[in-house]
């Protein structure tokens, strides 16, 4: 395996969760922190109904609304509950085929009823390079929540995630899986 490759195919797909995603601890008046009728269920309709390998054409009908097209990325697509504030961005390859998804959401607040128990900057220091997602769990206290998965060509399409720990004050912690369930990279961000 090339590490320096697939580090690059990380990176690639953090900033495609972000760009596609537009959570950087936005302010945007759309905000459902503190509704009582947010679950994780809300949170994960569209991503979780979003296959890899499904053409756009099966995503629309899956989720039967018309998204909108990324003007930052050739073939990414955002599809967005307009009633919940939640939904999910879509990268199709150039087979037609879907390739990444990543959570999309108003405000980074928004995720923290996910999170058990608030993690700290020291906690992210600790977490060695190379640990698992259930090493990483155990130091932090509970599950993160995914944000996004990408096939990885190089890699026979196995799958890279993004998972987050997010604090009620936005602040997070965030951890890239590597396809053997290993992290690359952890950053807490303020």
């Amino acid at each position: 395996m090339n590490k320096l490759k697939l580090s690059f195919m990380i990176g690639v797909g953090m900033l495609l969760a972000v760009v596609l995603a537009g959570c950087g601890g936005s302010t945007s008046s759309g905000s459902t922190a503190g509704q009582s009728t947010v679950s994780k269920d809300t949170v994960y309709e569209f991503y979780d109904k979003v296959q890899f390998d499904q053409t756009k054409e099966q995503v629309d009908a899956e989720l039967g609304i018309t998204p909108t097209e990324s003007s930052q990325m050739k073939n990414s697509f955002t599809y967005v509950n307009e009633d919940t504030s939640f939904g999910v961005s879509v990268l199709f390859g150039e087979n037609g085929l879907a390739t990444s998804k990543t959570l999309f959401y108003s405000m980074t607040e928004d995720l923290a009823f996910l999170t058990p128990k608030a993690v700290t900057k020291e906690q992210a220091e600790s977490i060695p390079e190379g640990a698992t997602y259930d090493e990483v769990k155990n130091i932090l206290g509970g599950d993160g929540t995914e944000t996004s998965a990408t096939q990885i060509p190089f890699e026979d399409n196995k799958v890279s995630y993004i998972r987050v720990w997010v604090n009620q004050d936005g602040t997070m912690l965030q951890a890239v899986f590597l396809t053997d369930g290993t992290t690359n990279n952890i950053m807490f961000f303020d």
